[in-house]
Parts: structure tokens; sequence; C-alpha cells
């Protein structure tokens, strides 16, 4: 049987940020969907959304920030049971609450994880699923 494909669509606006998390996320074994803004995220689901395993959302993006596209993801079936992590820089209490109100499943500070540190986190959280 074939391995299922470990699929993680990250939506980063900074492109040096984008690229570092890629290349850790990429070096724990997955393949990894970038976008720059929660819009090309959300296309990134349309596409792919039978592959990928979790969903990494910055909250601070041009034309639609991780906010938007959380609450969009959450409520379309399609999408509903993939797994959403806000991370951010922002760390203050209403931006965590806001983030687990609208459905995410983890809330994490950048400044605060390794990209490896940051894959162990979702590892734990999908083994669970």
């Amino acid at each position: 049987m074939a391995e299922e494909k470990k699929t993680i669509l990250l939506a980063e606006d900074e492109d040096d940020l984008r690229e570092m998390y890629s290349m850790g996320i990429s070096n724990e074994g997955y393949e990894v969907l970038k976008a720059a803004n929660g819009k090309e995220a959300l296309e990134w689901l349309e596409k792919k959304y039978a592959e990928i395993r979790a969903v990494l959302l910055d909250i601070v993006m041009p034309e639609m920030d991780g906010f938007e596209a959380l609450e969009i993801i959450k409520k379309d079936v399609r999408f509903e049971k993939i797994p959403v992590f806000i991370f951010s820089n922002l760390d203050n209490e209403e931006d965590k609450k806001q983030a687990i109100a609208l459905g995410a499943n983890e809330y994490f500070v950048k400044a605060q994880h390794t990209p490896s540190e940051l894959v162990q986190k979702i590892n734990l959280i999908l083994s669970k699923k």
C-alpha cells in the first residue's frame, strides 16, 4: 500500500520566514504547500484538501488575514476536519481567544518555537486525530 502523503499548507506573507519554516517542516518529512496570504491558502485547499494533513496560518497577511481564512476553512465541510494552527508573532490573549473561538486547534507564537518544535507539536496533535 502506498504511503499516505504528509502535506502541510503554510500561509506566511514574509518570504524569509515562509522559506525558513518550509525548509524546517520539509526536513521533518512533510511536503509543504506555500501561500503568501489567506486567499492563496484557500486556493491550495480547493486543489489539494484531500492530501493536506494540517494548515499553518499567520494572522497578519495581505489580501486575506489568517483569521478570515480560518473562519472560511472551518465553515467548509470539506476542510472542517483539517487541523488549523495559527502561528504568529502576536503574543496576546485576545488573538489567542479569537483563534480558538474560530476553530484553531492551536496557537503558536513564532518566536517561541523552532520549525522542528512546531512539527513535533503538529505530529502530536495529528496522532490524536
